[in-house]
């Protein structure tokens, strides 16, 4: 199956307009949907083969570059402003809503993921979201948990940076992940120190709030409110020196869900999706058997969901 993308542009209530783009199916109709959050310093088109490589298994992937990021940031000005929790959470709806509405009307089940801070909102939409009862599974690639000791004084700079978000919300601040520890593939941590939408900018409000979620996903009272019916998949390299593996692990483990996967790969890096020669396309077909296998017993579907490995 080849793979097609389509990409638009979608006002926003306020008359923000952002960016998206989409990863079709050649099938009359997807064997699953599935709705895409990138992390930090990102953007939707930067996950290489990953989408295109789901689609070619039936998944048809929407993605959008989040409020502050990408070329849904048209100037420097705007780098970082995401706006507060809330603020997240209600794009997330008014962008989600029409995709479920048409994967509702084809009985086609859809599935939530993200990778890193992305992974993170990911995790807390299916806790806190409007809509979090309405997705087959969640994935939670490298989720932003917990972050790694080795960006520790990243964290210390942050935190610091707390108090001062209550005054200065929307005040900028720079913080440059270091591009050798993305991926053991070279090239691609050549792409993302020269992405210059990869801008490692946040705002106070921003990195407050990104490094809160993690903090409270860590909390008993709140993982609790996972439904344990929604499957749920993380999955993180143990080589990963941006966001805690650790944290990721207890995060499943401790979680009452009926039907959870903690997948490891090991010695693997940041970017499970853009790790070197085979290993990417080994990560696309892992995500797409276990959402494909979640598809094709998800109630609602009258399409088998076998989609054929790459």
């Amino acid at each position: 199956m080849a793979a097609t993308t389509a990409e638009s542009l979608f006002t926003m209530s306020d008359g923000l307009k952002v960016y998206t783009q989409t990863w079709k199916t050649t099938l009359e109709k997807p064997l699953a949907y599935a709705f895409f959050l990138h992390g930090f310093s990102d953007h939707c088109n930067a996950y290489y083969s990953f989408f295109p490589n789901l689609a070619a298994r039936g998944i048809e992937v929407f993605s959008f570059d989040q409020r502050g990021w990408g070329r849904t940031c048209a100037t420097k000005a705007q780098r970082g402003l995401t706006g507060p929790n809330s603020q997240i959470l209600q794009d997330i709806d008014e962008l989600l809503i029409p995709r479920l509405t048409l994967a509702e009307s084809q009985n086609v089940p859809t599935f939530l993921m993200g990778h890193s801070n992305g992974g993170g909102i990911a995790l807390w939409y299916a806790i806190y979201g409007t809509h979090r009862d309405r997705f087959a599974g969640v994935v939670a690639q490298s989720p932003l948990i917990a972050l790694h000791p080795h960006i520790k004084p990243w964290f210390t700079t942050v935190a610091a940076g707390k108090i001062a978000a209550k005054f200065f919300p929307n005040q900028q601040l720079l913080n440059k992940l270091d591009p050798k520890v993305m991926s053991r593939d070279k090239e691609v941590c050549r792409n993302f120190d020269e992405d210059e939408l990869c801008h490692d900018t946040g705002t106070l409000t921003q990195l407050a709030d990104m490094l809160g979620r993690g903090k409270s996903l860590q909390k008993e009272e709140v993982y609790a409110k996972y439904n344990p019916d929604i499957p749920l998949l993380v999955a993180h390299g143990s080589g990963d020196m941006c966001t805690s593996y650790d944290a990721s692990k207890e995060f499943v483990e401790k979680a009452n869900i009926k039907d959870k996967t903690f997948k490891s790969y090991d010695g693997w890096y940041h970017k499970l999706h853009a790790e070197p020669g085979n290993d990417r396309l080994q990560f696309a077909n892992d995500i797409a058997d276990w959402i494909l296998q979640r598809a094709s017993t998800a109630p609602g579907p009258s399409t088998s969901a076998v989609g054929a490995k790459l």
